[in-house]
């Protein structure tokens, strides 16, 4: 009997012996686990036979082709001519990963908080061809999420917009002919953001520009210091995001036509374009540049200090480590809640330009907006002299302690009853799955 014939024989489901038996549970096994099906043991005894069945023929078929029978399989005869290519939902959404659209590449945060969703989606529907999913599929994907208890805009904002995303990616791949998430709407999201993530009130702001100019404890390192010191005035007379200023190098301070600018990195910067934004001349009068000078005779960045970093990943470096510490140091310590404690600024100080004459397309330039003023603010340059003229509308924020001495730091002690209801919120808050806790998205 010829080797293939021999082969095509042993096939059958009782022919093997217990150590051949051994590796067809395990290559059944694999096949499974490579088309993300549980390969649990009841899965695999019903699979076995379809597996072999399937060997058997294709023996049979390279049994005949031996002959010189190169005619198609009779069996796949039967079946329709797939008219879609196959696309990999998987490799597809890694693809994706790769690509300049998204934050932060394969290891970002995008990435973390889709990469699960998209999973989610590929057992829930019981295979990975993305051409295969159609606007039904969509539909009773968002059905499902919204009966598992998610939120609305979660499911509007992750859920639905990671497969959206992907699928997107692929039809300018020109590998996929439609988009089946477009359009699927999500009853119950408002449109506007709610009150309690929108700038601060006088209040608030008032309140975090005093503490600004505290003594901070000895505990604290000078680079936390500094960004506790600097940070939210810039944001506060920028309207920049919190990363594009906790990220600052001394470079990155420059005299450009006679006026002081942040030039704010193209790879730091939502848009990855890059801005110029003139320093407001109140900052200027607190030092601000004499800070920066420091930072530049010890060739370090201002808010960091990449010798104290502890080798974490790419996605989390350390400017967004202090980012978060300043939202902490809000919320905690001055007990700044129902607003986002950093993000505020940048709602604030929209609110603020509006009151001003400062023009509309340099007011989306400075804070980094896609501007809406037609295709004419599309051309030309933004001059530095006309920026800093417009900066200059901006009215100062009056804040007594700066006009006096600053104020020794005092440790509060907590009562026992305060360390556990801070600590309880701390782990509360830290509970709470990634996927959810970005839920909301990256803000404009």
């Amino acid at each position: 009997m010829s080797a293939l014939r021999w082969a095509a024989a042993r096939s059958g489901l009782n022919e093997w012996t217990e150590d051949e038996e051994g590796a067809l549970d395990q290559s059944v096994r694999e096949f499974l686990e490579s088309e993300k099906v549980e390969p649990t043991d009841a899965n695999i005894e019903r699979f076995k036979p379809l597996y072999l069945d399937g060997r058997r023929r294709a023996f049979d078929d390279l049994l005949r082709a031996s002959r010189g029978d190169f005619s198609e399989s009779p069996l796949l005869k039967q079946y329709p001519a797939r008219t879609k290519p196959k696309v990999d939902m998987l490799a597809a959404f890694e693809r994706y990963c790769q690509s300049p659209s998204i934050k932060g590449g394969v290891n970002g945060p995008t990435a973390k908080r889709w990469r699960p969703v998209i999973n989610k989606f590929i057992n829930w529907i019981g295979h990975r061809d993305l051409a295969r999913v159609s606007p039904k599929d969509a539909i009773r994907w968002r059905d499902h999420v919204l009966a598992q208890g998610i939120a609305p805009k979660a499911v509007r904002d992750v859920w639905l917009a990671a497969p959206r995303s992907v699928a997107s990616f692929m039809i300018n791949a020109l590998e996929l002919d439609a988009n089946p998430f477009v359009g699927i709407k999500v009853a119950g999201v408002k449109n506007w953001k709610e009150d309690d993530e929108r700038g601060f009130d006088d209040a608030q702001a008032l309140k975090i520009l005093t503490a600004t100019v505290a003594t901070p404890s000895h505990l604290i390192s000078t680079e936390m210091r500094a960004a506790r010191r600097w940070v939210p005035w810039i944001c506060a007379y920028t309207g920049a995001r919190v990363n594009e200023i906790t990220s600052l190098l001394p470079a990155d301070i420059e005299q450009i036509m006679g006026h002081w600018c942040f030039v704010l990195r193209p790879e730091v910067t939502k848009a990855k374009r890059p801005r110029r934004v003139p320093i407001h001349l109140h900052l200027i009068e607190q030092d601000l540049l004499d800070y920066v000078e420091q930072r530049r005779r010890i060739d370090k960045p201002l808010f960091y200090d990449p010798s104290r970093a502890r080798g974490g990943k790419g996605a989390n470096p350390q400017w967004q480590k202090v980012g978060e510490r300043l939202a902490e140091w809000v919320r905690e310590s001055l007990k700044i809640t129902g607003v986002q404690p950093n993000h505020g600024w940048r709602h604030l100080w929209r609110e603020i330009a509006r009151g001003t004459r400062i023009k509309t397309e340099l007011a989306d330039y400075m804070v980094g907006h896609e501007g809406k003023s037609g295709t004419g603010a599309r051309y030309g340059k933004r001059k530095v002299p006309v920026l800093a003229k417009n900066m200059a509308m901006f009215p100062r924020f009056k804040v007594p302690a700066l006009d006096q001495p600053p104020m020794p730091h005092r440790r509060t002690r907590r009562t026992r009853t305060q360390i556990v209801a801070d600590r309880a919120a701390i782990e509360a808050r830290s509970a709470v799955p990634a996927l959810m806790a970005h839920a909301r998205g990256e803000g404009r």
